[in-house]
């Protein structure tokens, strides 16, 4: 067998006659050419449009690029981190109902090269047609998610989801509940979960962060909740683990917070350190479905029926906030490893001090047209 040698691969006469190209790519692995030549200039003019790819960052691994999506899918799935640690189970079955419901049937069977943007915007149409505009930006983000590692492994030149906008929440801004409104949705809960609604404002501790506390977490003297685990609701039931990267904290209570928690431990009676903190009237672990059936109702009971569940949590760091406190002093409290989420509690103490500014200019305004009559009744006398 004849071989020539050159400045880029190398092609070689095969048996039959026909001619083979290979070649290193830029991650230093030998490859050959998809298919076979007639002729040798066929074979030399491969290898020169594929350092020309090369060249300008254009190439594709021809491993990769025929890979359909549904297998490249699962295995991105699979590797997929955050920060270092493998997806959470809720997220990964997040991500993989998205992709069984609605993208997958559609793109699935295609090689990612051939998922082009016009095929992207069908499917994005067609899909918005079908559901719900959280579904179709769940889904969106991750296709997107998963075509953006394949541009990385170079098997797409360029992600084809190019819609702008798409991937991204779009959610109003919640109401703010005040600490009246709280304590109202407080007393419609069951005895026994009035305090985790106490908590959840005090100490702005997420739903599955406050279901997983044990007794050994709360320090009254000290005035302290320690977030040192969360359960988590997935389809095989519910699971508890370490909480969110960056989230386990220590979170100092106010005077009210403290009061509440002992006004808890009172009604949950006598139990062990290592008991839940929160339970079921008769001991029994208390789930996060538990949680929401009371709060419908406790929501009903206060004439809040909009109320979430998360707007606690949210009006609890809102007035953190308000009292002074640094992004990074929210970040903690918050227990968030950005500062992109503690910056919506930022903002809404500026909203408010706007408001602030708005009562202080009135006020100086009714004070102005107080002394004025003053000075005109005294010119009068």
């Amino acid at each position: 067998m004849a071989q020539a040698r050159r400045r880029f691969g190398r092609v070689r006469k095969l048996p039959s006659g026909r001619w083979q190209a290979r070649y290193s790519g830029p991650d230093g692995k030998d490859r050959t050419a998809p298919t076979t030549f007639a002729t040798k200039t066929d074979a030399a003019r491969f290898l020169t449009a594929t350092e020309v790819d090369m060249a300008r960052g254009a190439w594709l691994d021809p491993h990769r690029s025929g890979v359909r999506l549904r297998e490249y899918s699962q295995s991105w799935l699979a590797e997929r981190t955050v920060r270092g640690r493998p997806l959470a189970i809720r997220t990964r079955e997040t991500y993989q109902h998205s992709l069984d419901r609605w993208v997958l049937p559609a793109l699935g069977d295609l090689p990612l090269d051939r998922i082009t943007p016009a095929l992207v915007r069908q499917w994005h149409a067609q899909t918005s047609a079908a559901t719900g505009p959280t579904a179709t930006r769940q889904a969106y983000a991750v296709l997107r998610a998963i075509l953006s590692t394949a541009v990385a492994d170079d098997a797409l030149g360029r992600n084809p989801c190019r819609i702008t906008g798409a991937g991204q929440a779009r959610s109003d801004e919640r109401p703010l509940l005040d600490l009246e409104q709280v304590q109202q949705l407080a007393a419609g809960m069951p005895v026994h979960l009035r305090g985790l609604v106490q908590l959840a404002f005090w100490s702005h501790l997420r739903l599955g962060e406050l279901v997983a506390l044990r007794i050994e977490d709360v320090d009254l003297d000290a005035g302290t909740v320690a977030v040192r685990r969360q359960v988590v609701e997935t389809d095989d039931g519910p699971r508890e683990g370490a909480p969110k990267a960056g989230s386990q904290r220590t979170v100092h209570l106010p005077d009210q917070g403290v009061d509440a928690l002992d006004e808890h431990l009172r009604v949950r009676g006598s139990a062990s350190p290592a008991d839940r903190l929160f339970a079921r009237p008769d001991g029994s672990t208390l789930r996060a479905h538990h949680v929401h059936a009371a709060w419908a109702t406790a929501r009903t009971r206060a004439a809040l029926p909009g109320a979430h569940l998360h707007d606690l949590r949210h009006a609890g760091l809102t007035l953190a906030a308000q009292s002074g406190a640094t992004l990074a002093e929210v970040m903690r409290r918050a227990g968030h490893s950005s500062s992109r989420a503690a910056m919506i509690y930022q903002h809404a103490a500026e909203s408010r001090d706007a408001e602030v500014a708005a009562r202080l200019g009135r006020l100086a305004a009714g004070t102005r047209v107080n002394r004025t009559g003053t000075q005109r009744a005294r010119r009068g006398r």
